[in-house]
């Protein structure tokens, strides 16, 4: 798909809080794109460092991009705030410190054109390429059906959240994958796998991190989202004792650095 060819407007949505150091490169990486009826809305927390200042010169110079600065109660709810002020029949999550390649945009609007809902590319991601999806794998865990990234590797049909509820505040870390498999249970969304790599997801968020928050959320979802509630614990149980040594590292660094170690973002 070339860059003239009419496509729908695809809104790309970011939360931001103090990252004026990494956000240009993703900024960069919108404006190098071949697909040009795309829009990108940027909900930023309040940062305290030059990231709405850096904002407000890159939207002189882009009428895509629009943005607000507003104290808000984390990542998802941020997220929630951008994509009910996006315009796009479809929307693409991206971290203020991810990059999308050149045809990306090019390539899902491509992929939507045959009526999908959710569509799943891969993505890059400490150095390889992940990505797929594997409903008949929901059983076992949520990491098991989405095999790529939410960010970047994920464009989802905006009105879906007026249908099913926007990201649910209940999961600070996995509200994504909530929604998303929902979205599964509920046997009314057109999924599709793409064949594309779309960019690269950068490691450094929080679900880089608070391995038993994780843990815990994705136990949740999957006694929300799945049949057989005793297996899921049991489950929950096995993953616990398989990952004990890394979530006691964590818990002991946590310790030493005390109760206020941490960010909201």
């Amino acid at each position: 798909m070339t860059a003239d060819t009419a496509g729908p407007l695809i809104s790309v949505v970011t939360a931001t809080y103090n990252v004026a150091p990494v956000i240009s490169a993703l900024y960069e990486s919108l404006a190098r794109q071949s697909y040009r009826n795309f829009e990108w809305v940027v909900a930023d927390g309040q940062s305290t460092d030059r990231t709405a200042e850096l904002l407000r010169e890159l939207r002189a110079r882009s009428p895509w991009l629009r943005f607000t600065s507003e104290r808000d109660f984390g990542v998802y709810d941020a997220l929630n705030k951008a994509i009910a002020a996006s315009s796009g029949t479809y929307y693409l999550v991206c971290g203020a410190d991810d990059t999308l390649d050149e045809d990306a945009l090019s390539h899902y609007a491509e992929a939507v054109s045959g009526g999908a809902d959710v569509v799943f590319a891969r993505v890059r991601r400490n150095g390889k390429v992940i990505g797929g999806f594997h409903p008949g794998r929901a059983w076992i865990g949520t990491a098991r059906v989405f095999g790529g990234s939410h960010s970047v590797g994920t464009l989802i049909r905006t009105d879906l959240h007026r249908r099913f509820a926007f990201y649910s505040r209940r999961f600070p870390l996995l509200a994504d994958v909530f929604f998303l498999k929902t979205l599964l249970r509920s046997g009314e969304v057109r999924f599709q796998v793409a064949d594309f790599v779309a960019g690269t997801f950068a490691e450094g968020g929080l679900t880089s991190v608070n391995k038993l928050q994780i843990l815990a959320e994705n136990w949740q979802i999957q006694m929300l989202t799945e049949r057989h509630p005793l297996l899921q614990t049991l489950l929950f149980c096995g993953k616990i004792v398989t990952r004990y040594a890394a979530v006691s590292r964590e818990l002991r660094r946590t310790k030493q650095r005390g109760p206020s170690a941490g960010s909201s973002e």
